[in-house]
């Protein structure tokens, strides 16, 4: 994804919010059928290695869920909150794997 497609999706997006996560999702502007994902991950979250942990989750859980075939845009927004949560050596998997469920049930109910 590209800084035009950020835009696109920022714009008139649907939104599900979490405490930890942000998501914008609309139909892609490519004729495709596979869905793309973007992340957006600021440096207040955590150093690199922090932010690439997060990262490789969101990614995983992505390839692994329903929103792959679906053909839309997704950028995920992941907030500044997860760097207290390193911090608390609290497991950081286990929170934003409750943020990624709480979100999909959104989203299937809607």
């Amino acid at each position: 994804m590209n800084s035009t497609d950020f835009e696109y999706l920022r714009r008139g997006a649907k939104v599900l919010s979490t405490p930890l996560l942000r998501f914008y999702y609309k139909d892609s502007r490519l004729p495709s059928t596979r869905s793309r994902i973007g992340l957006s991950i600021s440096k207040k979250a955590g150093n690199s290695v922090q932010r690439n942990v997060i990262k490789r989750f969101l990614r995983e859980n992505f390839r692994n869920s329903d929103w792959v075939g679906t053909g839309e845009d997704i950028l995920i927004v992941a907030s500044p909150r997860l760097k207290a949560l390193f911090k608390e050596k609290r497991d950081v998997k286990t929170e934003l794997k409750k943020s990624w469920l709480k979100a999909m049930e959104r989203r299937s109910s809607k």
